[in-house]
């Protein structure tokens, strides 16, 4: 049994009151956790602006009818689990006075502090859409074109700097299984300056993903970071011009630089291997605004599992406080393909299955969120009763800790050292 007492020292004062700011995955993950880890012994208070609840990975599904990101109103679905939401955003922490300041000006005082509000996205380029900025439907203006003949070419780029990568594939996957209904002839290319398909999951997955694409009819290019123009892709290493009358991307990603909150460079929280904000007493962070490099549900998940057993453990519950040990879970909707792919990043070869390799095989995979989704039948395509292959190829590969830069994942050292 590892309660690590000598890194998470329960105070001499209980914690009571736990304020977490932002109402996404991370936050909801948290929710969850704690109301299973110390029942109803905290006070949880969680501010955030949102009216609804969306699982975001899932808006890929929509422009298809494949599947539904909403699940619900957010408030409502706070209180199920005995909390508050405080329907603003976290301007400014007073780590001092262990306070945080609202955009609507209300201080909150609280006894440990979680930080969740995500990252801020940017279009990468000003001649594409950029899909998961803005109206997820945008893309239907895409396929009604190719439906009727107005397009031909549609290029698929994956921007420089983008780590978490899966949802451009699945958007190409769809696409072209979309296109194959209407009977029309075109032309699809996917761009990547990854070294081979989805790299960050390794060969075998970058294999599978190769087979699909070809089977698909998509014209896979990886090592290839490029410009975009109007209408046109410019290959940098190579200078050649390539054709493509409508182009789809992916967002950058920027940290939220909230006041009195240490930040990296790029604007992202600074977190230990307990999702501890380095320089803060009381605080943590997890999800997207924090400096771990790939931006992706699960991880958040699995952040906010650590963080919440170590608030839990604080407040007198008999729980074991460990270290993030990330494992990536990713699961590619396809449309048509169903395959299984796992991979220990400390090894040269993975796996690959036609089952599940988690239950329940939701889009998102948290230990206290996936059953909370399947119980709410949010799920794509038919995946709610029974253990059978979906719509889509998963992959899951424990990775080690991975710091903000965009090069780990491109075939350089992966694993900084975790901060203890």
């Amino acid at each position: 049994m590892s309660h690590s007492h000598d890194i998470h020292t329960a105070p001499p004062t209980r914690p009571r009151r736990v304020v977490v700011a932002g109402g996404g995955i991370a936050s909801m993950e948290l929710l969850l956790a704690l109301r299973h880890l110390a029942g109803n012994e905290l006070d949880v208070t969680v501010i955030a602006p949102d009216r609804r609840f969306v699982v975001r990975a899932l808006r890929v599904a929509e422009p298809f009818a494949a599947g539904h990101s909403d699940v619900g109103e957010l408030a409502a679905l706070i209180r199920e689990q005995g909390a508050t939401l405080l329907p603003t955003t976290v301007a400014s922490v007073d780590a001092d006075t262990r306070e945080v300041t609202c955009a609507d000006g209300r201080v909150v005082p609280y006894d440990r502090l979680v930080l969740a509000p995500g990252a801020r996205v940017r279009a990468p380029f000003s001649q594409a859409v950029t899909f998961g900025l803005g109206d997820p439907l945008a893309l239907n203006g895409i396929l009604a074109d190719l439906e009727q003949g107005y397009t031909d070419t549609v290029a698929f780029v994956v921007p420089e700097g983008v780590v978490w990568s899966l949802p451009l594939y699945e958007l190409a996957l769809l696409t072209a299984d979309q296109v194959r209904s209407m009977g029309r002839e075109v032309s699809l290319l996917f761009y990547t300056p990854e070294p081979g398909a989805l790299a960050v999951f390794g060969p075998e997955a970058g294999a599978a993903v190769a087979e699909l694409f070809d089977r698909a009819g998509i014209e896979l290019h990886t090592g290839s970071p490029v410009a975009v123009a109007k209408r046109q892709v410019q290959l940098l290493d190579s200078a050649e011009i390539v054709p493509a009358e409508r182009i789809v991307t992916l967002p950058i990603l920027e940290g939220p630089r909230l006041l009195g909150v240490p930040a990296d460079t790029g604007g992202f929280i600074p977190v230990d291997s307990y999702g501890r904000v380095l320089g803060l007493e009381a605080v943590y962070a997890v999800g997207d605004a924090t400096d771990i490099a790939i931006k992706q549900g699960g991880i958040a998940c699995q952040q906010a599992d650590v963080v919440a057993a170590g608030i839990a453990h604080d407040a007198g519950a008999e729980v074991d406080v460990e270290p993030l040990r990330p494992v990536l879970r990713g699961r590619l909707l396809t449309g048509a393909v169903d395959r299984f792919v796992r991979r220990d990043l400390q090894g040269p070869h993975g796996t690959q299955s036609q089952e599940p390799l988690w239950w329940p095989p939701m889009k998102v995979v948290g230990r206290h969120l996936g059953p909370w989704l399947a119980a709410r039948r949010v799920m794509p395509v038919d995946q709610t009763t029974a253990p059978v292959p979906g719509e889509g190829l998963s992959v899951e590969a424990p990775i080690g800790p991975l710091r903000n830069r965009s090069a780990s994942v491109l075939g350089l050292d992966p694993f900084g050292p975790m901060r203890d």
